[in-house]
């Protein structure tokens, strides 16, 4: 009697699971008659970070001539003497930038102080201005302008309406007085003065203050 009732509940369980599996799959298959609206749209976009690139020409002028100097003058040239030099540079890059000059000056067996004393540069054509700050540069010295000047790019343009310091313009010229001044002494004859000169430039978007110190060149491959 044990063994027949046994029987009739495993029999029961076993109806029980065939049951579950068929309502099972029968809800499978009315789910999957369901058919939901539905859409995907996707697509992929590239963007190329722009550049700044600087090239230019320097011509260096003495006393006052129209005419470059040539080696052999600037081979030769005298306390008193004022040099001219012109900085045409242009920003081939796609982006507007602020741009910076920049003099070195180091005289050969001469140290900072004494070549301080000897030399002043002024921005523009003349020296009525005020002097460019100058610092020491190892044994010379070095001359840099404010920096406040925005060059624009091939892509991005500034309006000069809107900041007073653009160029508006992917070209321009940037023109530098040095003085060598009547009071240098005779540690000065023969020696080799070696001017260095830079333009620097750093984006202009998104960059209010420019800090010239990260400024580098760029290294093309």
């Amino acid at each position: 009697m044990t063994t027949k009732t046994q029987e009739k509940k495993e029999n029961k369980k076993k109806a029980l699971a065939i049951l579950f599996c068929l309502l099972l799959s029968g809800v499978l298959v009315v789910g999957s008659m369901f058919a939901f609206f539905s859409d995907v749209f996707s697509g992929t976009q590239e963007v190329t970070a722009g550049t700044l690139v600087l090239v230019g020409s320097a011509e260096f002028y003495l006393n006052g001539s129209s005419t470059p100097a040539t080696e052999t003058e600037l081979e030769c040239i005298n306390p008193g003497d004022v040099i001219k030099a012109v900085i045409e540079v242009e920003n081939e890059g796609s982006k507007s930038a602020w741009i910076q000059g920049s003099f070195s000056l180091s005289v050969e067996g001469l140290n900072s102080s004494k070549v301080a004393d000897a030399f002043t540069v002024y921005e523009g054509t003349n020296t009525l201005g005020t002097p460019l700050v100058m610092s020491n540069a190892g044994d010379g010295v070095s001359f840099t302008d404010a920096g406040t000047k925005v060059l624009d790019g091939t892509y991005e343009k500034e309006d000069a309406l809107i900041y007073s310091g653009a160029l508006e313009d992917t070209e321009t010229s940037m023109t530098f007085t040095i003085v060598f001044e009547s009071t240098a002494d005779n540690d000065f004859q023969g020696a080799v003065v070696s001017i260095g000169y830079s333009v620097k430039a750093l984006q202009y978007r998104n960059n209010p203050s420019p800090n010239w110190a990260n400024a580098v060149a760029l290294i093309s491959n």
